[in-house]
């Protein structure tokens, strides 16, 4: 499965694969198709089956019950912190509703959130998402160390990168459209983070961008998770690996469920400096990452090409 093509351009590494390990020639092929996916598409799949189906199955239907809640209960995760609360009733993208839980590794992150939504408690949330934000990590984990790999960079520099990142886990409902409105779930765009892990409700919607401009369908299925390389890998790779574009279009007559583990650093980003050199010299000076948080919807940066790089790009001269 290594490397296998599916919709003819976005690989698939086979995370089930037990001899997939560092320091094998299974390992060094699969970094090898993870640089050369993301400096092209931005993006590859993993088929991975660390999450049993009686845990998907659970997470879904949890997700079912959280978006059901009432508007005036789901409004209530606010968040200083931006993209970190509640995402909804937004007018040109009417079918779209968000919501994040913050520090999912942490038991308190999962409480509190949960408090929020179930004041009186609900275990069955906090246990189910607890695990499954575990896993997902674990996934993001190896999924960096690839990276490291694959552009030949120390480990020690990941393990650095893993111990300052946070998480956020983030789910996602898309509604159907009304006869007088379109079918757009969320407009193009790149996120913000290192990666995206996203994982479906075997619905179809989620579209990726390919190096050659063509826009294709994501592979919802639930043992395959969409890894997307977001603006801080940019950054950090001096401008190698490309941030992917996706959208999202209602095109089935079914409501869309699907999650999002979200990686950020919580020190400074910068580019690595081994990928520093005479041919690709710097190009971004390093940044706080909630700080381009902030920057993100600004007029300045809606009105850029990249806004990574008006926010701390470096003129070429």
């Amino acid at each position: 499965m290594m490397g296998l093509e599916k919709d003819c351009e976005v690989p698939v590494v086979d995370f089930t694969d037990e001899e997939l390990k560092p320091g094998t020639s299974k390992w060094a092929s699969a970094c090898k198709v993870i640089r050369s996916a993301l400096e092209d598409h931005g993006c590859f799949y993993v088929l991975c089956d660390k999450v049993a189906m009686e845990l998907y199955n659970s997470v879904f239907t949890l997700m079912e019950e959280l978006f059901d809640l009432p508007l005036e209960t789901k409004m209530q995760k606010m968040s200083d912190k931006p993209y970190h609360g509640y995402y909804g009733q937004i007018v040109h993208v009417p079918l779209y509703e968000s919501l994040g839980i913050n520090d999912p590794l942490s038991m308190e992150g999962v409480q509190k959130f949960t408090k929020l939504m179930w004041p009186a408690g609900y275990d069955h949330f906090c246990e189910t998402m607890g695990l499954y934000a575990k896993l997902l990590v674990e996934l993001d984990h190896m999924a960096k160390r690839m990276v490291f790999d694959g552009y030949g960079v120390d480990q020690r520099h990941c393990d650095s990168l893993l111990e300052s990142t946070n998480y956020m886990l983030r789910s996602f409902k898309y509604k159907l459209p009304q006869k007088d409105e379109n079918n757009m779930g969320l407009h193009a765009h790149t996120d913000t983070s290192f990666f995206t892990i996203l994982h479906q409700n075997k619905v179809n919607g989620l579209q990726v961008k390919l190096k050659n401009g063509e826009w294709i369908h994501t592979d919802p299925s639930p043992f395959m998770f969409l890894i997307l390389a977001g603006d801080a890998f940019k950054v950090w790779s001096n401008d190698r690996i490309q941030c992917c574009e996706h959208r999202v279009l209602v095109s089935e007559k079914k409501e869309r469920y699907s999650m999002g583990l979200f990686s950020l650093g919580g020190k400074i980003v910068e580019t690595q400096e081994e990928l520093v050199d005479e041919e690709h010299p710097k190009r971004y000076r390093p940044f706080d990452h909630y700080e381009y948080l902030r920057f993100y919807a600004t007029k300045k940066a809606l009105e850029s090409e990249c806004r990574i790089k008006a926010f701390c790009g470096i003129d070429e001269k």
